[in-house]
């Protein structure tokens, strides 16, 4: 496991970068991640309060096999609770590091 140290070197030379690859900036999150939970920084909120799913919609919260990318993989068969606030923080890392890409993604979302 990488120390804090070494997590703030990473951070730094990411964020120094004049131009991250979307490889980079997930690397940034994970990071950012790791670094607060070391600092003991709560990553996201609670999402049991969320909204009920719509009708003739079932809410699922164990994620399916949606593909084979490595993300994919690694978060089947994960409750989605677990998942989202981790998601949650890395879109807010893209949202500031990254807005012309964050904006990409929601307008995807959105469609």
């Amino acid at each position: 496991m990488l120390e804090r140290r070494e997590l703030d070197e990473r951070i730094a030379e990411i964020k120094n970068k004049r131009n991250q690859t979307e490889s980079e900036i997930v690397k940034l999150a994970a990071y950012i991640i790791a670094r607060n939970d070391f600092a003991g920084i709560p990553t996201g909120g609670s999402y049991g309060d969320a909204a009920p799913a719509p009708a003739g919609i079932q809410a699922e919260t164990i994620i399916g096999d949606y593909g084979d990318t490595e993300f994919l993989q690694v978060i089947a068969g994960k409750d989605a609770a677990d998942v989202w606030p981790v998601i949650a923080e890395a879109m807010e890392s893209l949202r500031v590091m990254q807005p012309r890409f964050y904006a990409g993604i929601l307008r995807k979302l959105n469609q």
